[in-house]
């Protein structure tokens, strides 16, 4: 059997470990699993064995060898999707929250891919091109073919698709905008989670806009700038106003107006990228979900 090998081109600034990076592009498979090839001396950065830390920098070709162990099977599964739009190249899904968005092998059904793959009736393979927390509401990007992932994936590491989500935090921000600049990293506590501390080396960017206030509560737009793990859900608290019901992140379990609220309240409201077939800028929108709306009294959003 021929051996299916890759080669990439690392395009970011930042430095960023060779597992992480891989990871990153080929969803269907943990960092752990690109740990494990780098001790098999299977992953090359520019034609030399390298290590799992290995730091890539910009211009470096990444090569490598999957192993022949088998591929997590993705069953087809009827599940509801809340498609906004499909084409030839993309299909746009408002995801809702509590669903998990791909199989892991302590996750292995019930996901989005699962769903998708029902959807496509065998026409084509959904690929994954970015991620949303199980409890993260809204819109997310899928590709029908390799040429639209590789398109989107690279408008990604570029910085160019625009990401604007949609949060309840505790407390009143006075400010009616606001910026949040400061480097995020792994918890020293918890390395499940992401906090600004000492050892933080990677600069997160986040740019805020106050939609409403309520009895203690704030909506806000935030658009994200550079997409760290968990960035919103971070920064949030680090700036003591932690996301509605995100027990990770200090929004422990709320009640307004007697309705319990147990997972975090972020929504990602709209995406803005370049088509990849026809290369015209598109934009899409997810409204905001009916229970954020009650928060705040039935708001209404204008795009």
């Amino acid at each position: 059997m021929q051996k299916q090998e890759e080669k990439v081109t690392y395009e970011k600034f930042e430095r960023e470990r060779v597992d992480s990076y891989l990871a990153s592009i080929y969803t269907e498979y943990s960092r752990s699993y690109f740990q494990k090839l780098t001790d098999k001396q299977k992953i090359f950065v520019n034609d030399k064995h390298a290590l799992a830390s290995h730091k890539l920098k910009k211009g470096d070709i990444v090569s490598f060898e999957f192993d022949n162990e088998k591929k997590l099977q993705i069953e087809p599964e009827k599940i509801k999707l809340g498609i906004i739009y499909e084409d030839d190249d993309i299909i746009i899904v408002n995801k809702q929250p509590g669903i998990v968005v791909h199989p892991s092998y302590g996750h292995p059904t019930s996901t989005l891919l699962n769903a998708l793959m029902a959807h496509s009736k065998g026409k084509y393979n959904p690929y994954l091109v970015h991620r949303l927390d199980k409890d993260t509401s809204g819109l997310i990007i899928f590709a029908k073919n390799e040429k639209s992932k590789i398109s989107i994936s690279k408008q990604l590491q570029k910085r160019t698709v625009k990401k604007v989500y949609l949060a309840a935090v505790k407390g009143i921000i006075v400010e009616n905008k606001g910026r949040i600049e400061a480097p995020l990293g792994r918890s020293p506590q918890n390395r499940k989670l992401m906090s600004v501390n000492a050892l933080a080396k990677k600069m997160a960017i986040s740019e805020f806009k106050v939609l409403a206030r309520r009895d203690g509560y704030t909506l806000v737009e935030v658009r994200i700038i550079t997409g760290r793990t968990h960035q919103i859900r971070s920064h949030m608290k680090y700036i003591n106003h932690p996301v509605v019901g995100d027990q990770q992140y200090g929004g422990s379990e709320v009640s307004v107006d007697g309705k319990k609220y147990d997972r975090q309240m972020l929504h990602a409201h709209r995406v803005t990228f370049t088509h990849p077939r026809t290369s015209r800028a598109v934009e899409f929108e997810a409204e905001l979900p009916n229970e954020m709306k009650k928060i705040f009294g039935n708001i209404e959003l204008k795009s």
